[in-house]
């Protein structure tokens, strides 16, 4: 047994053949494994867990669990439930993030959520990690509630401070509104059918422009008699079919009723094989071969119709249906105004001259 001068000491157990590192802290004595058969490393693995014990990044008491990994997949099972899809796989790959970082559920104490929150703002945007935080806090009370786990509460991001990195293949900041008549030379150039899979791609890409909804969570998910029935003037979006489980039946335009009818089999999906590359390469082409000498997205459709709706007068409560948001505070962040509403709103309140007999 050696002590080292720092305060912790280093022992191999009769029988035992990876060292482990034992010291006072706080009035106990704590005992962890180095995980290391020789002494060198051991050292170097002791020093550390003291160190980040003395400084509260990991419990002094290891929290009572199994594996960590298998301890987030079954908060992620249990979260699936309540929550859609494509929620759950985004919330599973912030899951593998706390996997990779924590790797173990001592390490989550105040320190450990502080220290966090500094790596990860060096690498995404505040926005992200506010969300990321939000996951950490649903499965830090997920612990509490069904193994009894007690943690420290998880921060908020301050309100000002470090901007946060974009990641190189992020979403743009601002969307690209297209104009209808833009849109309109867009479709025409678009292929009636993909050349690998035929997929219905100007079908696709009409009734993600006509109703506005996300193209890849809802509209390549829609199923007949599930969610449209030939000739009929809704669609209803169900709970499976919504990012953020916002049920509702939503009018469709005589162009969304055109496209949907003229794909509609007697049963399964609309649009089944929609592949997110080959779509986006068929618009990248469609917008080359329109003319249109900017950057543009299957989601800039979706911008551009909510914007469009909303400048020409459409109620905002209305667009909010369409766009499937539960607060207005949300839909408005997609409305990009022009100077031709401004001119409209203007005019709406402007007072009417009289006419002279």
């Amino acid at each position: 047994m050696a002590r080292h001068a720092n305060g912790w000491t280093l022992r191999l157990p009769p029988g035992r053949h990876v060292y482990l590192v034992r010291f006072q802290h706080e009035g106990r004595t704590v005992e962890r494994s180095t995980g290391e058969r020789d002494r060198g490393p051991a050292t170097e693995a002791a020093a550390r867990i003291y160190a980040e014990v003395t400084l509260g990044v990991v419990a002094a008491a290891p929290a009572a669990s199994t594996d960590f990994a298998d301890t987030l997949g079954a908060w992620i099972a249990a979260y699936e439930i309540g929550h859609a899809a494509d929620t759950s796989k985004v919330v599973e790959g912030y899951a593998r993030g706390f996997v990779d970082y924590f790797r173990s559920i001592d390490r989550m104490t105040e320190a450990g959520f502080a220290a966090y929150m500094r790596e990860r703002i060096g690498k995404v945007t505040r926005v992200t990690l506010r969300k990321e935080l939000s996951a950490l806090r649903q499965f830090r009370d997920w612990l509490a509630a069904e193994r009894g786990v007690r943690l420290p509460s998880v921060p908020s991001v301050p309100k000002s401070g470090h901007a946060g990195t974009r990641a190189k293949n992020a979403r743009r900041r601002k969307a690209t509104v297209l104009t209808p008549r833009e849109v309109a030379r867009i479709l025409a150039k678009l292929p009636v059918r993909g050349p690998r899979n035929g997929v219905a791609i100007r079908a696709f890409v009409t009734v993600c422009w006509e109703t506005a909804l996300r193209p890849y969570a809802t509209v390549a998910r829609l199923e007949t008699t599930l969610h449209y029935r030939k000739g009929s003037h809704t669609l209803f979006v169900a709970r499976e079919v919504d990012k953020i489980g916002n049920e509702r039946h939503v009018p469709l335009s005589a162009a969304a009723r055109a496209a949907l009818d003229s794909v509609c089999p007697e049963s399964g999906p609309l649009f089944p094989g929609v592949d997110k590359d080959a779509m986006r390469e068929a618009l990248t082409t469609a917008v080359r071969a329109a003319g249109i000498d900017k950057p543009v997205s299957i989601y800039d459709l979706r911008h551009s119709r909510l914007s469009m709706l909303a400048n020409a007068g459409g109620p905002l409560p209305g667009v909010s249906l369409l766009a499937g948001h539960k607060h207005l505070s949300t839909t408005s962040i997609y409305v990009q105004a022009s100077a031709d509403a401004a001119r409209a709103a203007l005019g709406a309140v402007a007072p009417r001259r009289r006419r002279t007999p």
